[in-house]
């Protein structure tokens, strides 16, 4: 009986919902405003409500008023994944089949890799004006080609934008060593950044001037798209030095914690096993005193900058309640892919090159400095197999510690502290976000789905067994039916080899049982084909794969931007040698015969 009701209530909650615009003018209901917040490289354990050693307090209060989500998926690339999030297409159907920094010059001339939108490309800010909606966003952009894709073009009122992959939250420095620049917009037209910026507060500020100068009888769409987590890591001291001790345990035994945590949370089955981590990951035991404290205090620094978010989405959900527009506001809160493994050192003589652009540049590298102004910080590949807990891997690859984030729904309509299992894609967002504002629209125009019913609670399900729904970028690719999922992982941490899994007892991906599912995997690997064909997929070749491409596309860049340095050692060592055999000469024309 208890069933009955919740299921009948859930249902009038989505009636009230799904009216039409004109429906709700009549009923006097007012259309919720929609705050979409995106994280930037935040694996699916770096939040508090999902099993982090950072504090996120705000987040966690918004998962105790809402749902958090299990099994949300998303691209592992962020330029990708934001024009999903933003169209509910494919990424491909929008030009964006990966970044600009990792395609192949061949393929631009297909239709998937363009990395220019069509000017009649639709976003969930262009259908929400189109509603009555004011549409603000603030934060990383980073879609396509820098300057080509801008908000203002597509349905946004006011932007204010970092259109890179990333920049420093200081300053507009660029965090890649080929970069001449980092491109912040506004409304379309260049600025520059303030001297007192610092990217969460700054962000959050603008976006708050945003809506207090807009008309309070409209209901708004907010987009904040905030810098943390992604490198370079910068935060306050006063933050990084609150983490002191939390992870000097080191990256091997936090990951053994964090699966423990998972399980007991409820996030994972009990079956759940982590995967061998990659050869290449050095074990904690093997870095000397100094290294291991350098390592702890760049993880630190990522916990203490996560908190820093946290901190600032409070101050922006208290504003709204301040004002009495939050009890009427749907909150969302996710990451655009899983944990960044970047690093700002290499090993060998290559390291050499690494820290005469670092010197170039000005960075300082300090352990006195990680996390200051002039910092280059990045927890590494370790790190960010902790951060991607319990899961394998982590940005940039097709393996659940790339695409499984966390996400956390609240407000009007959405069942009150639940756990949702139900698999989601990046592109059912948009047409769920619309069916919760009565807007009406053409399903068929979307990749994703409305999930709204599960959300709501008036179903458990989102994608039935026999559905399926899928992701590819620079050859990294998988496809989800019901508990099973194929996947493909390219160089250097893949092989490019097809396997199975059934993410219900193994969403660590430990037991590939493709051999002993045939037909299964035969049948799962023709659905990823009809997949690629359907939305523009093009195959790439051994050496197109994203590290290889961005490797030779960086060289080309670095040796461009840096060859007066490079010819100004080679000349001054020329100069020196000449020096030096001019000294010996005279002195052997001195020595008496």
């Amino acid at each position: 009986m208890v069933r009955i009701l919740k299921v009948s209530f859930a249902v009038l909650v989505l009636a009230g919902l799904s009216q039409s615009p004109a429906q709700a003018q009549e009923s006097g209901a007012r259309k919720p405003n929609i705050v979409v917040i995106l994280l930037d490289d935040v694996g699916f354990m770096d939040i508090g409500a999902f099993g982090s050693d950072t504090r996120t307090p705000n987040i966690d209060a918004l998962a105790t008023r809402g749902a958090r989500l299990s099994r949300y998926y998303t691209s592992p690339f962020c330029g990708p994944s934001r024009a999903m999030l933003l169209t509910g297409m494919d990424n491909h159907q929008t030009g964006m089949g990966t970044l600009v920094e990792t395609v192949p010059d061949r393929l631009r001339a297909y239709p998937g890799y363009t990395m220019t939108w069509k000017p009649d490309q639709k976003t969930i800010a262009s259908h929400l004006s189109g509603v009555g909606y004011q549409t603000y966003v603030t934060g990383k952009w980073g879609i396509g080609e820098v300057g080509r894709n801008l908000p203002n073009r597509f349905g946004f009122d006011r932007s204010y934008v970092m259109d890179a992959t990333g920049g420093g939250n200081y300053d507009a420095k660029p965090y890649l060593p080929a970069s001449h620049a980092v491109s912040w917009f506004e409304d379309g037209k260049p600025v520059t950044l303030p001297s007192n910026w610092y990217s969460s507060r700054s962000l959050v500020d603008k976006m708050i001037s945003y809506i207090d100068a807009g008309d309070k009888d409209r209901p708004f769409y907010a987009f904040l798209s905030l810098q943390a987590l992604h490198m370079p890591l910068q935060v306050s001291a006063d933050y990084t030095n609150r983490y002191n001790g939390v992870f000097d345990a080191g990256w091997d035994v936090m990951r053994e914690q964090r699966l423990k945590r998972a399980i007991e949370l409820g996030l994972v089955p009990a079956s759940t096993k982590l995967a061998p981590v990659p050869a290449s990951h050095r074990k904690w035991a093997s870095l000397t005193p100094e290294q291991q404290a350098m390592s702890a205090r760049e993880m630190q620094v990522s916990a203490g900058m996560m908190e820093a978010a946290d901190h600032e989405i409070g101050r922006l959900l208290n504003h709204l309640k301040s004002t009495g527009r939050l009890e009427n506001s749907i909150v969302i809160v996710t990451s655009d892919n899983g944990a960044e493994a970047g690093k700002t050192s290499l090993d060998g003589p290559a390291n050499l090159v690494v820290d005469a652009v670092k010197t170039i540049e000005g960075f300082d590298t300090s352990i006195q400095n990680v996390g200051l102004r002039k910092s280059l910080t990045a927890i590494g590949p370790e790190w960010a197999s902790v951060s991607s807990a319990p899961f394998n891997l982590y940005k940039f690859y097709a393996s659940e510690g790339g695409l499984r984030v966390p996400l956390i729904v609240a407000g009007p309509g959405i069942a009150a502290a639940s756990l949702r299992h139900a698999p989601v894609h990046v592109a059912d967002l948009t047409p769920t976000l619309l069916d919760a504002v009565g807007a009406t629209y053409d399903r068929e125009q979307f990749y994703g789905r409305s999930v709204l019913p599960m959300l709501s609670g008036a179903s458990e399900t989102t994608y039935g067994d026999s559905d399926s729904m899928a992701f590819e970028v620079s050859g990294n690719a998988a496809l989800y039916r019901g508990n099973w999922k194929i996947t493909r992982n390219t160089e250097p941490m893949g092989d490019g080899q097809w396997r199975l899994f059934d993410l219900s007892v193994d969403p660590g991906e430990t037991t590939d049982l493709s051999a002993k599912n045939p037909a299964l995997f035969k049948s799962m690997l023709a659905e990823y084909d009809s997949y690629t064909k359907k939305v523009g997929v093009v195959e790439l070749r051994p050496d197109e794969n994203a590290f290889t491409v961005l490797g030779k596309k960086l060289g080309k860049a670095v040796a461009e931007k840096y060859w007066p340095y490079a010819l100004g050692v080679v000349l001054g060592g020329l100069a020196a040698l000449f020096a030096v055999v001019k000294l010996g000469l005279s002195f052997a024309r001195r020595r008496p015969a």
